[in-house]
């Protein structure tokens, strides 16, 4: 059976789903705290990894011990152990030179995936894993971790569960979006995303290439004969299907002996209930009815091969239950604004795309590709987004997302090249037009001049000239031309037409010319 000298403990399945909620956070404008929490996540996969590391150098001395006492029987096992102990050893460093290669590119070469300043540098990773060289780094990073996979699936010899495992621990397909566009590998990984959470995902490619390893390295000396061993130790484990489990889901578990004789299943007791048993795994499952962080312990027992009095084995285990969770994110601001199309990405960890149901208040939302667009309301102040998806086939709806509508600010009206004050005899010969324009703001919005007014003193008396539109009358550029130096004018009432449909007047430019 796999299942894995060193199977995942509750700790690294929740590291695995923390990288995987951050990742679909990345839609909010990247602080501070989120890039440290990457580098949390980065840290903690890491330290998992070298833990598996220790379990797997055990692995490969028990081996050693068990080809030296019997060379007959474990030498043909042995020699392949031995191949893929060099092979995981050059696919887990190659990753390592990535993530190195990554970081001098950013940084410099006195920096490392241990201390490295540009956490937030969304280019740097696509760049050399997808634009150099027609992005042949991130192909051979793909084709080598393909190899490994295909490599290890030789090994396997057919068993269906151990030839899930390393494909799912090892899968580089491309994926497809809720518009059915096919998206690459190298995009999931790379694009559009900080440095800091490429460099949590290229760890946790790592740490799949050790587990991978660790039940390879299990199913190879779990085949050989046991009858040549002697087991002084038996490991009871917990690995649960996730230890995150979404309220309203169903927390799973297998609860099993590390090694077993398969004629001779354990009894498992949780809480004094003894699970069906299969293939030496307790099978325990209990609903999520509350948040918080869970624990149990579990009792397992088996006949002594030798006196037939019950072992007794004790094991803990503990997973966390959150709220449902949601992200409404707003791509360019933390508002909406009237008369303009707000784009908004609203995503669920661990629930497509497809599966969710989105409405709202106070705006109108249309789905356009993979984001959606809101447009408040005429009046409205406040828009709220409720969204709803499926957990585990029970409709779960999640925490509403409040936003405060507001108006587009002000322009500022201007001449080409001023915005006022001091004007040249020659830039006013080629005054044409009055424009509105909105500086520093997070939207490129267009403003439409409906009319302003020119006024020139001349003779102690003011003449004024309206236009309609935004260009100087043939009228009113006659009286510019006749503006001496050291004159004042002013173009007054400039009144421009908003995003709402609504008309504001915008003031006065007041010019002298020099």
């Amino acid at each position: 059976m796999s299942g894995g000298n060193c199977p995942e403990t509750p700790r690294q399945k929740m590291i695995g789903m923390m990288y995987l909620m951050l990742t679909a956070m990345l839609a909010l404008n990247v602080s501070g705290d989120l890039l440290n929490a990457f580098d949390l996540v980065d840290k903690s996969i890491r330290s998992s990894t070298r833990n598996t590391e220790v379990k797997n150098r055990t692995a490969y001395v028990n081996f050693e011990n068990a080809n030296a006492q019997n060379p007959a029987k474990v030498g043909d096992a042995y020699a392949t152990v031995k191949k893929v102990q060099a092979a995981a050893d050059s696919l887990f460093e190659y990753v390592r030179g990535v993530k190195n290669d990554l970081v001098h590119r950013a940084d410099g070469p006195e920096y490392d995936e241990d201390n490295y300043l540009s956490k937030s540098n969304q280019d740097i990773a696509a760049t050399v894993m997808m634009v150099e060289k027609d992005g042949a780094k991130g192909e051979e990073l793909k084709a080598k971790i393909g190899e490994y996979k295909e490599f290890l699936k030789g090994i396997a010899n057919g068993d269906a569960i151990l030839l899930n495992g390393i494909e799912e621990m090892l899968a580089t397909r491309d994926t497809v979006d809720a518009d059915n566009v096919k998206v690459p590998w190298q995009s999931q990984n790379f694009e559009h995303i900080p440095l800091a959470a490429s460099m949590a995902l290229l760890s946790n490619m790592q740490s799949n290439v050790r587990n991978a390893e660790a039940d390879i390295v299990q199913y190879l000396y779990s085949s050989i004969d046991k009858a040549s061993f002697k087991f002084n130790k038996i490991e009871p484990l917990i690995i649960p299907k996730s230890s995150y489990v979404i309220q309203g889901g169903v927390y799973e578990a297998d609860i099993m002996l590390a090694a077993y004789d398969d004629t001779m299943e354990p009894v498992v007791n949780v809480a004094g209930s003894e699970l069906r048993v299969e293939s030496g795994r307790g099978k325990y499952s209990v609903p999520a009815s509350a948040v918080g962080q869970k624990k149990y312990s579990a009792d397992l027992s088996i006949p002594d091969p030798v006196s037939g009095e019950m072992l007794h084995y004790k094991v803990e285990g503990e997973y966390e239950v959150a709220q449902p969770m949601v992200t409404v994110a707003p791509i360019k601001m933390n508002a909406m604004y009237r008369g303009l199309d707000n784009p908004l990405e609203i995503s669920a960890p661990g629930i497509p795309q497809s599966s969710l149901k989105v409405s709202a208040t106070g705006c109108t939302l249309t789905k356009q590709g993979s984001i959606y667009i809101a447009k408040p309301n005429k009046d409205a102040k406040e828009a709220v987004v409720t969204v709803s998806g499926d957990v585990n086939g029970k409709a779960v709806r999640f925490p509403q997302k409040n936003f405060r509508i507001y108006r587009v600010p002000n322009p500022t009206p201007k001449l080409p090249g001023s915005k006022g004050g001091r004007i040249s005899k020659a830039q006013l010969t080629n005054v044409s037009s009055v424009r509105a324009e909105l500086e520093d703001f997070v939207f490129d919005v267009k403003f439409d001049v409906v009319s302003f007014d020119l006024t020139v003193k001349s003779g102690g008396f003011d003449v004024t000239k309206t236009a309609k539109g935004g260009q100087f009358t043939a009228e009113q550029k006659s009286m510019l031309a006749k503006v001496n130096r050291g004159q004042k004018f002013w173009v007054e009432h400039v009144k421009v037409k908003f995003p709402d449909g609504s008309i504001n007047d915008l003031g006065t430019i007041s010019l002298v010319c020099e």
